[in-house]
Formats: C-alpha cells, structure tokens, sequence
C-alpha cells in the first residue's frame, strides 16, 4: 500500500535530511515530498489530490503552520498532522487548543520517535482506506468537490487532465491518473495509460477494450491485457459470492 507523505518545513536543508532519513528507515512504499511555504505545500495537495501524512513545522517563514494545519483539515480531516518546532514549550498548549496533532516532536528530531509516530499512522491509514476509498476529492473550477467513487464510470487522462466521467456529471481536475488509480478501490482497472475504469459499469469485454452500460468504450493496452483479464475474472468470480 502506498502512503504519501510531505514534510512541509521552511528550512528546506533540514527537510531534505530529514527525508533522506525518512526514505532509508521506511519501506519503498512510502513516497515523499517536500516544500517549504504555503504555496508549494497547496501545489503538492492539488497534483496529488490529497496526503496521507503531513510532516509540520509550526514557524514557517511568512505563516503559522498552526493555522496552515487547521485550515487544511477543512479540506482533508482524515489527514494526520505531526508538528516539529525548535520551540516546544512555545507552542505545545497552543497547537493542542487548536485542533488534535497526531504526533508532536521538537528539533532536533528524535529519529525513534518520530519513526514511531509514522508506523502507528501508517497502521491507522492501512485500517481506514477501505472506508476512505468510497469518496474522493477533486479540486475543480467550482473549488473541491466530495464524490462518490461508486458514481464514477470511468476516469480519461488528457494531457495533464483529468477528467471523471460520473453517471449524471462530469468533472475535470489537474492530476495524474496513476496517483488517482492507487487510491481507488480494487474493482477499479488501470487497463490503459489514458484510462481508469470502474469494473462495475462494464457491460462486455472484447480483450482489446472494455464497453460500458453507456455504451463508451474503453481500451485496454496491449501489455496490459493479460494483468485486466485476471483482474477482471477475479471480479467477475467475487461477483457470484
């Protein structure tokens, strides 16, 4: 399971050390990111819809990670928050009468307990995704927008947009579709680079490409074949149950 995690601190030295620690104690399956303002960490929540674990410092040049933390719990409650300060005395009551920190560690960084904190919220995200897995968030034109993943017939990459064909709307976000396809749950197939699809809709399959109860059809790549169809009939056999 892939867990993102940003560290989001404005001394981008100190950030990168402390990735390249991160990436060398953790498994291959926690991807990273860093930034050092507000504006670089919303760039991130935008490309990737949204972050499993945040890494915060509380004294980030021009903003109070603090409030930066509270705001974007509105957006992504589910997202747990680890701050790091130099000054814990400081802001220890202030960041606990604010909102509930999953974890709070002063610099220097104690590598164990730090390391600690993540696996307990490693654990907690592996529990919770399944539920998760039934809404997303896209940022569109009208600001983000909860959706049922069980309304989603198909998602279609163009260029660098996404668009998400729903049953009664259509949505277009910024994105990746194979950051979205990890999300999804596993009656989803990633069959071809340009196309996500929702195995549920799927009125028949030709091998080459799938069709839909709208009558869409989608692609499967050559070298994808194989992989969709076990997909597909491992779907097909937990349909029956």
């Amino acid at each position: 399971m892939n867990i993102k995690l940003l560290i989001c601190d404005d001394d981008l030295i100190f950030a990168e050390a402390l990735r390249q620690f991160l990436s060398e104690k953790l498994p291959d399956t926690v991807r990273f990111q860093v930034c050092g303002d507000r504006n670089g960490l919303m760039k991130l929540l935008e490309e990737n819809h949204h972050c499993d674990l945040l890494l915060m410092d509380i004294c980030l040049e021009e903003d109070n990670g603090i409030s930066l933390a509270k705001e974007l719990l509105t957006c992504f409650p589910q997202m747990p928050v680890i701050f790091i300060t130099g000054y814990p005395d400081l802001y220890y009551e202030k960041v606990f009468l604010s909102l509930r920190p999953y974890g709070f560690v002063k610099k220097p960084v104690n590598g164990q307990l730090l390391l600690t904190l993540i696996d307990r919220a490693a654990e907690e995200i592996r529990r919770t995704r399944q539920d998760s897995r039934q809404w997303i968030l896209l940022k569109t034109k009208n600001g983000i927008e909860k959706i049922s993943v069980a309304q989603i017939r198909y998602v279609e990459s163009r260029k660098h947009m996404l668009i998400v064909h729903g049953i009664r709307n259509i949505w277009e976000t910024y994105g990746r579709l194979g950051d979205m396809a990890a999300e999804m749950p596993d009656y989803f197939f990633y069959c071809h680079k340009s196309f996500l699809v929702n195995a549920h809709y799927i009125q028949s399959y030709e091998g080459s490409y799938f069709t839909l109860d709208d009558g869409s059809h989608i692609s499967i790549s050559q070298n994808r074949r194989k992989e969709i169809r076990m997909k597909f009939f491992e779907y097909l056999e937990k349909d029956k149950e």
